[in-house]
């Protein structure tokens, strides 16, 4: 397979619950695209399918270690993204002849963010201050000539949501997270708190539910299963309550008046609408600190009383002020746009370096 005309590639590594990070990076790379050749890897059939359903950048499938290194032997690409943390980004990373940069498809305070496997990559691309400061708290060898802010190019391709609603009705976003691949990151509060949560909300008329959890919730853990459907049934039995999968989370938060997250990318997403949220404990984690001067707080101690928080924050919005602050350390500064720029001109740059590079080794 001949490709050289390509420049970029995204080697995405992942079953079908992880498509959503295909999704969510769809505009920035289709904006990419326009300047410099992207072509997606895919390794895994189910997602090939769906990815050739729904997305126009150039794609093949490559399922075997020994297909991929065939194909790196017969192209040259210049640079090489990955969006996500699977094991299989290694066997890309084999490849010497390119830049390998770390995007991710989300910044959060799980372990996963703070990584050693992030020293696999030539660059990690991270969004603010504290997506930097982060490796360097964790990292014994840490070269901050790695790590690139270049902001969030997804925060600016935000399309606008419509909901009907009453006056004096309150918009409440649901979006746990999933169990994750081991206990150390389980955050989800779906079979501890969900339930309950949910029929909380759903008490007052005067709150319409909104319910996006995570694509990949209950696939590891019978208990997170067990309570997602049961929170599906009750948001399908009431008139005030929505779920949604397919929905691009961001444009979900332009409908919302307050919304309830676990430890996850998606709240630190959330910080760009300026509007009160509740972070849900569920695993001790001092690094989620700095959040917490974002968002109130919900955990054992005071779950019982979340309704009476809610609306007070709904009132009141206790840390508008602490959010700006940490909106900055956590997005950075961009006007709309800027961040996208920033991060094309920045594989620009690592194209042209290594075009440079390959002239001086071919001498």
């Amino acid at each position: 397979m001949n490709h050289k005309n390509c420049e970029v590639i995204v080697y995405f590594s992942g079953g079908i619950n992880s498509y959503y990070q295909i999704k969510q990076w769809q505009r920035p790379f289709e904006e990419l695209d326009k300047k410099h050749k992207v072509l997606y890897i895919i390794t895994d059939y189910e997602v090939y399918k769906q990815y050739l359903k729904d997305q126009s950048i150039e794609v093949v499938y490559l399922e075997s270690f020994s297909d991929l290194i065939e194909f790196y032997d017969e192209n040259e690409f210049a640079v090489l993204l990955y969006i996500n943390n699977s094991l299989k980004n290694f066997q890309s990373v084999r490849y010497s002849r390119g830049y390998h940069v770390h995007l991710n498809h989300g910044e959060s305070e799980k372990e996963s963010m703070r990584s050693n496997q992030s020293q696999a990559y030539d660059y990690v691309f991270t969004v603010g201050q504290r997506g930097t400061d982060r490796y360097e708290e964790y990292l014994l060898n840490f070269n901050p000539n790695k790590f690139i802010q270049v902001g969030r190019p997804q925060l600016d391709f935000i399309n606008q949501m419509q909901l009907e609603k009453r006056d004096g009705q309150n918009v409440i976003l649901y979006a746990p997270t999933w169990e994750a691949t081991h206990p150390s990151m389980n955050y989800t509060s779906v079979p501890k708190y969900g339930v309950e949560l949910v029929e909380k909300i759903l008490a007052n008329e005067n709150n319409i539910l909104i319910y996006k959890p995570h694509s990949a919730i209950g696939v590891r853990d019978e208990d997170a299963k067990i309570a997602d459907m049961e929170i599906k049934r009750k948001v399908d039995e009431s008139s005030n309550a929505y779920y949604m999968e397919e929905e691009n989370i961001n444009d979900v938060f332009t409908l919302v008046d307050f919304a309830f997250f676990d430890n996850t990318s998606v709240m630190i997403d959330y910080l760009h609408t300026n509007k009160p949220a509740a972070y849900i404990e569920i695993l001790e984690d001092q690094s989620i600190n700095e959040l917490t001067k974002a968002f109130v707080t919900i955990n054992k101690d005071n779950f019982d009383n979340v309704i009476e928080i809610l609306d007070d924050e709904l009132k009141n919005d206790t840390n508008k002020k602490q959010r700006i602050k940490v909106k900055e350390y956590y997005l950075g500064s961009y006007t709309q746009g800027e961040s996208s720029q920033r991060f094309i001109n920045k594989i620009s740059e690592y194209i042209i370096q290594r075009e440079q590079r390959v002239v001086k080794l071919k001498k």
